[in-house]
């Protein structure tokens, strides 16, 4: 099975409550946190919240061990209205990889340093943004589960099970 994810989850930008979706028999079983984001300064006319859609890859093949891991997290505009996403500082998304016993093993963001300035995204309807990690390194063979977030004001995550197979 691919491990490329292409799920629908989605994060109302006025929700309060976490949304959790398990596809079954994936190699990537994703789950969705949302949390109340900016307000849209421009909504519709129909009065409907707008939408994030968050999905996480970890590329087209299933990796093996000690070879480079690619995640990728996507942001998607599925709302009618434009949706402004502001930031803290310049960080825009963090991924952090985690074994089996809860181990932080890689942090994309550790050892990094952000501009220390407001920031903003906009994102127009039908629009996504694409933010990249790579773990040069690779991990030893086994399960983990990676959590990639969108590190917005009130943070929105996507979680998942990485499985990475034992070299051949």
């Amino acid at each position: 099975m691919s491990p490329r994810v292409n799920t629908s989850l989605r994060a109302p930008m006025r929700a309060v409550a976490p949304v959790v979706l398990l596809p079954a028999l994936a190699v990537f079983a994703c789950a969705a946190g949302s949390a109340d984001g900016p307000a849209d300064e421009g909504s519709a006319d129909d009065g409907a919240a707008p939408e994030l859609r968050l999905s996480l890859s970890a590329g087209d093949e299933a990796p093996t061990a000690a070879t480079p891991v690619v995640l990728e997290l996507t942001g998607t505009n599925d709302g009618q209205a434009t949706l402004i996403l502001d930031f803290p500082d310049g960080q825009r998304f963090d991924f952090e990889v985690i074994s089996e016993d809860g181990t932080v093993v890689w942090r994309w963001a550790e050892g990094r340093f952000f501009a220390q300035v407001l920031g903003r995204e906009t994102l127009e309807p039908g629009a996504s943004l694409l933010w990249t990690g790579r773990i040069e390194a690779g991990l030893p063979a086994g399960v983990y589960r990676v959590i990639a977030t969108l590190t917005t004001m009130e943070p929105l995550a996507v979680e998942a099970t990485l499985t990475v197979l034992p070299r051949s």
